[in-house]
Parts: structure tokens; sequence; C-alpha cells
């Protein structure tokens, strides 16, 4: 490392060229007698080393010679060594929730300072509110690894600098994996290393920061170590830990039930430099069991030998931790009947795997009252030696919500102290517990490294070409990824595709399409309503079945037929299909008693559609529920729910489905944050009574909510229709009164219902619930005016005036001399396309006329049971699934 001299001597040549940068005396009285003064060179690199981070960041804009001494290596490390040394309050790094469901803020904390001053130090994008956990807590050399296990994705952050990259993201599906952080002394770079197992083969890859990709380890795990490695990888995933980074290795955890071999192996360890594994033997108390399989223990895997003590039930369980730079095991004394106790074992010897006890804290007074209750807690350990050690615990309340606080621990004195505690819910669809949230912040210049993605679209072309791709059609947008590679890579971005439904949906005003037929082996073609209003139309396919239609989820609307289900995205014209589950055919004979869907324009068969989004894997999912049994009178009915993931190849998931708690009816569902709301069938089933049906497709999980008193009673005599709808970001139940001819619409908000709306039609015989159901469609935020939709008719309600502007017709389809023109999307693949205008009447092969098959009197049959052009709301958006399906949904 060079000293102070050299380095600034080095700074000098690298910027000799530039003037150097001075302290200016001024006189008052003479300005222009100022002359220039020079602090010594030692004596300005002594007083920059001891700025905070915030100061130096700006000073590297005072000059050039400046900005290079200040983001040199050696300049880091001797403010890394100073800044070690230096008295500090303790700061915490702490993930928190937001407010939308895909966004997580994570902020800087003092809780031991005079007063607590949380500050926002960044926003994680497209990371679920509740899934994103701290890897290390202690930071590696200044950088800290968060872990998004939802999407999955890592992301490597220098809290100090509030700089963060998210690394490449997964190539392919993986049984199980792990990662830590390391740092390599002999390359100066820090490692990304991720331990996985796929198809039962356990690999090893490493990530340096800056690179696009993740790459194998020089030496893969070796085979007598494969069965400990994945050990480990089932200790990690079970108890949701991470390795930890010391001496220069990234050491592992083994599960306790596979050391039944001798010599016992409690650790595995990986060398950042070497890039090799060893292993490392238990202490001697040996390690205890959290739980154990079933298949183990009939197998004879588990003897007394090994674990006397843990018939007599839980004992301690272990994990990995580093106190004073060294590693150390923490057993959980907790439960155990001579004394309630945390112990903390130094590891002295890595060959011969000598420990020590080197920490005993006492849990037994009143003030380790607060670590006696969690089920979960863990050392984090500390950043500098002699300094208290953090620890933290999660408690589990009621439900998914647990209290987490964090503890520290005076190894001089034996205090124990409550520094912070916080209240959140976690969600999952396994039963592990949730992941550390708390972490520790070290002050260091220590960068990133951005990706090369990053940097190529951080440059000023990169922003130009984002801020014209913005404001282009959605066609167009996807038209121009043929333009070349880094306009393709930009585009098919998960950030860009973001930004740009964002920025296209910004003002959330209602948008409707047209759905009319398709031609050739396309299913459906799509008008915007304002486009076919303005225009006179000459040509239109009308409809020759009957269709119903999601609201967007996505970026993605669902269309249903009583055969078929479609993806589509109507701006771009991606789409796919999925066929129906057929009947099933072995149900008793009574069973072929389902009663035929009321004749509406929200009902398609006797199945119930909805479309969700699961960010477990990114991708779409349609939740079909169907009937093979439905009797009013004896009030018996068979219903079955499938869900199918839309990137996912294979066949309808149909294991592992819970059975809906009550029958729904035949409205569609509601789609708000993630979550689909049915209302139910009061006429089958034992309760007599309206409750709403919820399914959770991250938990994979029914729930049942009540409704409003006036909309839950409910008998044989009442003509009152009820079904839940989403305004305005909120679940909405509505009560249709056909002798008011009035719509009720209830909002829950913070778990309470409350009327927001009356709707009153009686004035409005077009809209009448004695011969229509009227669904509430949307809410315009510039006039508050509701947008109603019965099929036949679409129109703007004024709730001050309780007047109806109607916006659409089917009898101006009826009546219109001249026909509206339908655009069609042509081909599966929107890369393919190759029109320059979505809406130009002059494309040829985009206009469609009636067919002959289609006579008069099927258009003018309007009160059938389809209708030949349905509404349906969508936004723009890019999204898409590829061809080709993979693991994981860039998007």
């Amino acid at each position: 490392m060079l000293g102070v001299k050299e380095m600034v001597r080095s700074s000098k040549r690298k910027a000799s060229a530039t003037p150097s940068c001075g302290v200016i005396l001024c006189n008052k009285r003479n300005k222009t007698a100022a002359v220039p003064v020079s602090l010594p060179d030692e004596m300005l690199m002594q007083v920059l080393l001891r700025l905070p981070i915030k100061a130096i960041l700006r000073f590297r804009a005072v000059c050039r010679s400046w900005a290079a001494l200040l983001s040199s290596d050696e300049f880091r490390c001797l403010h890394m060594e100073i800044t070690r040394t230096a008295e500090e309050e303790l700061k915490l790094l702490v993930v928190s929730p937001t407010e939308r469901f895909d966004s997580t803020d994570v902020y800087s904390c003092s809780p031991l300072g005079p007063r607590r001053n949380d500050q926002l130090l960044f926003t994680l994008d497209h990371a679920r509110r509740d899934s994103v956990k701290v890897l290390t807590p202690i930071p590696c050399h200044g950088l800290t690894l968060l872990f998004d296990d939802v999407t999955p994705a890592y992301y490597l952050c220098n809290a100090a600098t509030r700089a963060v990259t998210r690394l490449p993201p997964f190539g392919e599906a993986l049984d199980s994996f792990s990662a830590g952080l390391g740092f390599d002394v002999r390359r100066r770079q820090h490692k990304v290393v991720r331990l996985i197992n796929k198809m039962g083969m356990v690999k090893c890859e490493v990530y340096t920061p800056g690179s696009d990709c993740w790459r194998p380890a020089a030496r893969g795990v070796p085979f007598r170590l494969c069965r400990v490695a994945t050990s480990a990888l089932c200790n990690a995933e079970d108890n949701t830990v991470s390795p930890m980074f010391a001496n220069g290795c990234l050491h592992w955890l083994v599960a306790p039930y596979n050391l039944n071999a001798k010599p016992r192996t409690a650790i595995l360890s990986f060398s950042v430099a070497e890039e090799t594994f060893t292993s490392v033997r238990a202490p001697t108390f040996g390690p205890t069991v959290r739980t154990l399989p079933f298949p183990f223990i009939a197998s004879g895997g588990l003897t007394d030998q090994w674990f006397p003590w843990h018939w007599a039930g839980r004992a301690s369980e272990e994990h990995l931790t580093v106190v004073d730079n060294q590693l150390c095991m923490v057993r959980d004394l907790r439960t155990n009947p001579y004394g309630s106790t945390l112990e903390i074992w130094k590891l002295l010897d890595y060959s011969a795997g000598h420990w020590s006890l080197n920490h005993c804290i006492n849990l037994s007074g009143r003030a380790g009252r607060d670590l006696r209750e969690p089920q979960i807690v863990s050392v984090i350990g500390n950043c500098r030696p002699g300094k208290k050690i953090i620890i933290a615990s999660s408690t589990h309340k009621v439900h998914d919500t647990f209290k987490k606080q964090v503890h520290t621990y005076d190894p001089s004195s034996g205090a124990l102290k409550t520094i912070l505690s916080v209240t959140e819910t976690h969600t999952s669809l396994n039963e592990t517990p949730p992941g550390l949230r708390f972490g520790l912040i070290e002050e260091s210049l220590t960068p990133v490294h951005k990706t090369g993605e990053e940097i190529t679209l951080s440059l000023t072309l990169a922003k130009v070409t984002k801020e014209i791709l913005l404001r282009l059609p959605a066609k167009s947008a996807v038209q121009s990824k043929a333009v070349c590679k880094q306009w393709l890579r930009l585009i098919e971005s998960e950030n860009f595709i973001e930004i740009y439904s964002k920025h296209k949906n910004m003002d959330k005003r209602p948008k409707i399409m047209l759905i009319g037929k398709g031609s050739g082996h396309l299913g459906f073609s799509f008008a915007p309503l304002n486009r076919w209003i303005r225009e006179a139309p000459k040509h239109i396919a009308l409809l020759c079945r009957k269709v119903i239609c999601s609201k967007p989820c996505n970026g993605l609307n669902l269309i249903s037929t009583e055969t078929d289900n479609y993806l589509y995205n109507a701006c771009t014209g991606f789409y796919r299909v999925y066929h129906s589950k057929e009947p099933k055919m072995h149900l008793p004979s009574r069973a072929c008693r389902v009663h035929k869907a009321e004749r509406h324009a929200f009902t398609v068969g006797n199945k119930n559609v909805g479309l969700t989004f699961d960010p477990l894997t990114r991708e779409h999912v349609v939740v079909e529920m169907s009937y093979n049994l439905k009797d009013y009178k004896s009030r018996q009915y068979n219903l079955e729910c499938t869900l199918r993931w839309c990137n996912s190849e294979g066949h309808a998931r149909e294991n592992s489905i819970p059975v809906p708690p009550l029958p729904v009816n035949e409205m569609p569902p509601a789609y708000v944050e993630g979550l689909l709301y049915w209302m139910s069938e009061p006429r089958l089933g034992r309760s007599h009574k309206r409750a709403i049906v919820s399914f959770d497709i991250a938990r994979n999980k029914f729930d049942v909510i009540s409704c409003p008193p006036c909309i839950a009673m409910w008998n044989s005599t009442s003509c009152c229709r009820a079904h839940v709808v989403e305004l305005e970001g909120v679940l909405c139940a509505i009560l249709a009164d056909p002798v008011a001819n009035s719509l009720d619409v209830w909002k829950l908000e913070h778990g309470q219902w409350g009327r927001s709306y009356s709707i009153f039609l009686k004035a409005w015989p077009d809209y009448s619930l004695g011969t229509n159901v009227v669904v509430p469609f949307a809410v315009d935020p510039y006039d508050s005016r509701i947008l109603l939709n019965s099929g036949r008719k679409v129109g703007l309600y004024d709730p001050v005036e309780r007047t109806v502007e109607t916006l659409y017709s089917l009898d101006q389809v009826h009546g219109s001399a001249s026909m509206a023109q339908l655009r069609v999307c042509q081909g599966s693949e929107i890369n393919k396309c190759r029109h320059s205008d979505p809406w130009d009447p002059s494309l040829s092969g985009s206009n469609l006329t009636c067919s002959k098959d289609q006579s008069s009197w099927e258009i003018n049959r309007l009160d059938s049971e389809f209708f030949p052009l349905v509404p349906m709301l969508y936004e723009d958006s890019l999204a898409w699934y590829p061809r080709v399906a993979k693991a994981r949904m860039s998007w």
C-alpha cells in the first residue's frame, strides 16, 4: 500500500496538466489582491481522509486531480483504515416495505443516537415489499449483498455511498441455492459465490462485480464433499441462513441430520482466492437437530451416539456468525432447563477443528426477556473488534405478522439492550422462517461496479433513445427492436418495460378497446373506442361466439370463450391460447345437472376465469373454476380449481391446489394487488349468506372475507345481485337492486367496509337492472365519473348530476351504414410485426369485412347469448412472454 506522500505524488503525475487546487484567502477590502495559498499535500490528505462519505463524493467535482485522487484504490484503502479506528455511532441498514406491492425501501437507522434519524438510502423497484432479505449482515469490505427471493434477484450495495446494482439474473431453474459475498485479497476484488443444486448435481458459480454473467468456480465441488455440500444447501434453505465470510473463506453450516459419519463435518468452507472447497470439523459439544425428515429417521440414519440429548426435546440450535473478525458458531440454549444462554464458540484452528467458548450470554435475567420468547434469534456479530455484539430476533405474532427486534450485548459488562423494534408482514409459499432484514453499515468508498448493461443504459445516447422510445406507440416500440442489438436489449429490459408502462398510464384514465372477430388463425381483432367513434367506419368483422374479458393485469388481458382462454396484449399483438379443462366424465349421472349459466354479458359457460400474477415465478396465472355439479334445488355442487402458469409449456397444475372454501357465483373475479376475489354463491352449499372468497397465488391459499351486512344477507325471494369489482385500486362489493334500479358500491379500505357510491339508474332505461347486468368498470380520476358497462352499452355516470353519457352502444353497430374498421394483430410474435402504423387504413390485410358466412340475421341478433363487439379495458404495455419458455420471466 502506498503511503500518503507517494499517493499524492502519484495523483499529481496523473494530472500534471491540471492546475493544482489550493485554498484562496480573500481580503474583503481588496478582492483583486487575493493570493492563492496551497496547503501542504500531507495536511490536505489528512483532512480529506477524515471527511464524511457524502463530502468526499461532492469534492470529486472540484477538479480532475481531486477526482482522480478521491477515486483511487489507495485513497479508499486509507479511508477505510482510518474509519475503522475512529469512534462512530452505530448505524443499521433496515429493509422496509413500501406502500407499493412491488418495491422495497432500504433505510439507514441510528438507534443509539440522541434521536432516531431514519434516512432513505435507495428503493429497489420490482422487489416485492416483504421478500428482500440481507444475506451479509456484516458488510464485506464495505459492500452488502441483498436477495429478493420472489424474483429471484441479487443486489450488491454500498449503504454509505447509496450505490446499488442488480446482479445478472438466473439462467435456469434450480432446485436449491445459497449465495454469499466474499473478498479476494490477492486480486483486491469482491466475489459473489453461489452454491446450487440442479437435479441432484451440486455446482458452484462465481460472479465478479462489473461482469455481465456468472461463471463456474475454478474448481468445482470435490466428490468427497458433494454430500456435505448438499447438506449445507438443505440447512441454508430450511433455516433461511446464508454463509459467513471470515479469514478469506465463505462458510456454510451443514445440516446436522447428515452428519452420521466420522469425522463429523460441521462447516463447508470455500476459499474466495483459491476457489476451492474444504471442510471444518464440528465443536466438541456436537451439532443438534432442529427438524428431522421422517425418511431419514426411518432408515436408521440418526443414532443416539451422535445426538444423545435430542430425544428429550429440542435443546439447542446453531448458526454461524463473525465476532472480532473470527468465525464463530452460536449455540442456542434458551430452552435448556439448566439455564437460558447463548454460547458463542470461536474457531481456533481450521485443520485440527479446535473451538473455544468465547462468550456466554446469560438470558435468565430481566434484560434477557426479549430474547427468550422469540422463535428465531440470530447473532449478527460486530464490525470492529471489542465493540458491542448485535443480535436480531423474530417473533411470530399472528397469521403472517412478525415482530422483529435488534439488541446489543456488551461483552465487557454483560449488559443487554433492545435498540430497535418493528412489526411487519411476511408471506411465503413454504414454511421457512422470514429472512434477516437488518444489517450493519460500514463507512466505505468501495464501488459496486455497475454491470455492462447498466453502464450502457446510463450513457447519454441511451438516455435520449429511451426518452424517444417512451413516446412511441407500443407497436412502434416493439418494431424498433430490429434496429440494433442495443435497442433490443433496452426495449426488452425489465426496467424499460416498467418505465414504459408508468409513462403511458400515468394519467390513470380508463382506456377502452373494442374486440371483434379475427381473421385466419387469429382469435380476435382490436380497435380503440375513441378511434372507432371518431372515424366513419366502413368494414367490420363481428364476433360469432360468446366472449368475456378481464381487466388488465400487469399489462395483459385475459379473453375467455367457453372452450379457450386467450392471454392478450392488445397494443402489441402478442397472444397465447390456453384450452380450458374438459369436464370430468367419471362423475355419477346426477352430476350432469349443471345449471345453465345466466345469460348476460359477463358469463361464459359453466366456468369462472380470472387472471392474476405470480410474484414467485414472475408470470401470469390463469385461475379457472369449473362446475361439474351445480344443483340449486339440493344445494349440492362440485367445484374444481385449475391454475395455469402462462409462461410454462406444461399442463395446468392441479396438484397442491386447495379446494375453494365456498362456491362462487357466475360473475368474474376482481384482481387487486396480487389477490383474486370472488363473490360466493348463497344458493349452493351450507351457507345461506354471501361472503367474498380470496385467493393469494403467492401463498397458494384461499381465504374468506366477510361482506357488508346489507350484501351478506340473502334469501330465496330476494332479486338483488351481488358481485365484486376493482375500482381505483381497491376491492369493492356491488349490490344491484333491480326494484330501485340502483347500485350500491362498498369499498374495503384498511380492513373496514364503507359505502363509497350510490348509482341511480331509474331515469335511464338502457341501463335497467331488471333486464341488464351493469358493472362499474372504472372511475375517471379527473371528474370522478364512473364508467358503466352492460355489454350492450358503455357510459359515464355522473354521481353529482345522476346522468349517464353513453360512449358506445350496439345500436351503432346495427344501424350504422358503414361499419368500423378493426385493426388485426398479425402474427403471434411481436418482434416479427412489419406494419409501420397500427391504425393506417391503407394497410393491406388489416381491413376485415363481414364474412360471407355471417348472414344478416346473425348481425341483427343483438339480444342473443353473445355480442358482436365487446368492450375491454386495457393499458399501454410492452408485456410479453418469449416463445421458448424460461424458468423465470425477466420483466
